[in-house]
């Protein structure tokens, strides 16, 4: 098929085409997440392996856009996982705010209590020190390379550390959603902290 009449079909872009907004939900989110399910796999064996390959890290910072729902759960994952290392999280926007209610019920249901956190600002000279970045999405990784100044090779996307395959590769925002998304999200990112954990565990040994 020509590349020209491959945009049309995915972008909608050819007079007479479906508007994008106007496509069924479903349809549109299938066709715009295909490449990371396609590239999942390739992407979690890449980040396993460089992770195997890097001096084990003596400081861990987690980032997503908040700081009040996905980082401090992960940050508080890795913490009872590996307590040796110090792990942190920070965020883009807006520090010192208290994580959602059902943030609270959700991480209380398995074991961690997030009562007393409140959100973080990102200062770039914590980011460039940090031996290891854990970031929400691949937009946030090209963030802290770009305009903070973070080495390529010690930023991870957590998503690829999950071993189970996602309809996106970014961890889903729970924000202002309903108790499946942060379960939803909360499952992922416990799979994607165990992974971790466990490599860190192994190159102890």
């Amino acid at each position: 098929m020509p590349r020209r009449a491959t945009l049309t079909i995915l972008t909608g872009e050819k007079s007479g085409a479906m508007p994008r907004r106007a496509w069924p939900g479903s349809l549109y989110d299938a066709i715009r997440n295909l490449p990371d399910r396609l590239l999942h796999a390739k992407r979690h064996r890449a980040a396993q392996s460089r992770l195997h390959q890097m001096p084990r890290p003596r400081s861990i910072l987690v980032v997503c856009y908040g700081n009040v729902c996905r980082s401090p759960y992960l940050e508080a994952v890795l913490k009872r996982e590996v307590p040796d290392i110090h792990v942190s999280s920070a965020g883009f926007i807006s520090p010192g705010r208290p994580v959602p209610d059902l943030s609270l019920l959700v991480s209380a249901q398995r074991g961690i209590d997030l009562s007393s956190f409140r959100s973080r600002p990102l200062q770039p000279a914590k980011a460039r020190g940090a031996d290891l970045l854990v970031v929400m999405d691949a937009r946030q990784a090209r963030h802290m390379i770009l305009y903070v100044g973070v080495a390529r090779e010690r930023i991870v996307v957590a998503g690829d550390l999950d071993p189970l395959p996602s309809p996106t590769r970014a961890i889903q925002d729970p924000w202002q959603q309903p108790i499946e998304a942060f379960v939803a999200s909360f499952d992922r990112l416990d799979r994607c902290g165990a992974t971790l954990a466990g490599i860190l565990r192994r190159s102890t040994r």
